[in-house]
């Protein structure tokens, strides 16, 4: 039998044996035959991700980082009964890609190395965007959010695993950074290291808030994605309408608040989440578009206390993470991959100079929320 062709490049980070196995013989496990063609997909900063063309489609197929997600299976589990809450609602828009099984009749194989692997619906005729170009996106991405929102909170989050214990609770990742700080080596602490602390310093306080919100009953846990940035979100090949959300890892019980502040971050920050800290500007427009739409599609999710907490929302996922980039970069950047040494530190200091612009505009930003959740333009 031959192989099917593969990218001559392994997948940096990839977990010992990936070079020797055989991606073919996985992809037939899910798809039935050998694939014609297996190509490495997207940018992934945890997950190595790869395009399967056969005859009978493209598919996407992954190997799940068990580094980061010690339990692969709660994943799939909560993918497989989210896939069955939305097949039972004809009424919702929210589209996410379909879960394929494997021969065994499981949503997931492992290899003869360990490692485990998933595939899934390829959503054809879609693309990401770099960046927001017009209002009409926007709108497109509190449409899919808000309506996500919308039906997630039908569902019990009780029945849902938790994927990634502490995820988005602030002070753990804030202590996690004084615990690097205390063991870097002297090598990784320079003068910007030392600036971003000092930053991080002054608004340790901004940790605790929603949390303390979450353990006095204020927010009301739901299902959430988790992490809903641009980069998650694909569009018809014209960039006019969002069709689908996917990297759903970390779908669990989690805060709306905290998927509302990820996206924020993610779509407004014109400067981007790689360039320099000087180039960081918070979009206000792109803001307004999103919130409005999440507003009228989410039609009733959050009451009046929780609305009340979205600027600090959108305040605090800049902060958390700077947090974590900064953590990794004294760490050595063992968690999220880097093309060049220094890279985490220079995506921490984005988000510094990203929350920094987030809290000039204070006022204005406050303004559009209160006009997205009254009705107003």
């Amino acid at each position: 039998m031959t192989q099917a062709p593969i990218d001559e490049t392994a997948p940096s980070g990839a977990a010992a044996g990936l070079l020797d196995t055989r991606l073919s013989e996985v992809a037939r496990r899910f798809v039935g035959r050998q694939p014609d063609r297996i190509e490495r997909l997207g940018r992934g900063l945890i997950n190595d991700t790869f395009r399967v063309r056969s005859d009978h489609g493209c598919f996407v197929l992954q190997r799940i980082n068990t580094d980061v997600f010690p339990a692969p299976e709660r994943i799939m589990d909560n993918l497989l009964q989210l896939q069955g809450a939305l097949e039972q609602r004809s009424d919702t828009p929210v589209r996410l890609p379909h879960v394929l099984l494997a021969d065994d009749g499981r949503p997931w194989a492992r290899d003869e190395h360990g490692n485990f692997w998933r595939m899934l619906e390829l959503i054809e005729g879609s693309r990401t965007l770099a960046r927001l170009d017009n209002a009409g996106q926007g709108r497109e991405i509190g449409r899919i959010l808000g309506g996500f929102h919308y039906f997630s909170a039908t569902l019990d989050p009780a029945a849902f695993a938790v994927t990634l214990p502490d995820f988005h609770v602030t002070p753990v990742y804030l202590d996690a950074l004084r615990r690097a700080e205390t063991n870097a080596e002297p090598r990784r602490r320079d003068a910007d290291v030392a600036a971003a602390l000092a930053t991080i310093d002054h608004h340790a306080e901004l940790a605790y808030g929603i949390e303390h919100a979450r353990q006095q009953g204020q927010i009301a846990e739901r299902v959430v994605h988790g992490d809903p940035k641009l980069d998650n979100i694909l569009f018809d090949l014209a960039g006019e309408r969002a069709l689908c959300l996917i990297d759903l890892d970390t779908i669990q019980p989690g805060l709306p608040h905290h998927d509302i502040g990820d996206c924020l971050r993610s779509c407004c920050n014109r400067g981007g989440k790689t360039g320099d800290a000087g180039d960081v500007c918070f979009d206000l427009d792109s803001c307004r578009a999103i919130l409005n739409a999440y507003a009228q599609h989410a039609r009733g999710v959050l009451d009046e206390i929780e609305i009340g907490l979205l600027y600090q929302a959108i305040r605090l996922i800049p902060f958390e993470l700077a947090l974590r980039f900064l953590a990794d970069h004294l760490r050595g950047d063992r968690y999220f991959r880097v093309s060049a040494p220094g890279e985490n530190l220079r995506k921490a200091r984005v988000q510094l100079a990203l929350l920094a612009d987030i809290e000039r505009k204070a006022e204005a930003i406050e303004r559009i929320i209160a006009d997205a959740f009254s009705g107003g333009d």
